[in-house]
């Protein structure tokens, strides 16, 4: 049995890695349910209320909260 160089092997795992990680990010992605309406109607950007959408930030809970109204 032949052994792979250290460096061939890191890539190997390395490469493996990014496909489990893409294959989470694909299966984990949900439509945000945002849109471009909210920003029109209050002047106010997409990170009032997320931090990287589709997570909401605490204000964006409050908005929630309350009934999607400011």
């Amino acid at each position: 049995m032949k052994t792979l160089p250290l460096l061939t092997a890191v890539g190997v795992v390395a490469a493996a890695a990014a496909v489990v990680s893409i294959g989470a990010f694909t299966l984990e992605s949900r439509e945000a349910q945002a849109t471009p309406k909210f920003t029109q109607e209050t002047g106010k950007a997409c990170t009032f209320c997320h931090t990287a959408p589709p997570t909401l930030n605490d204000q964006g809970k409050k908005f929630k909260a309350n009934g999607n109204k400011l």
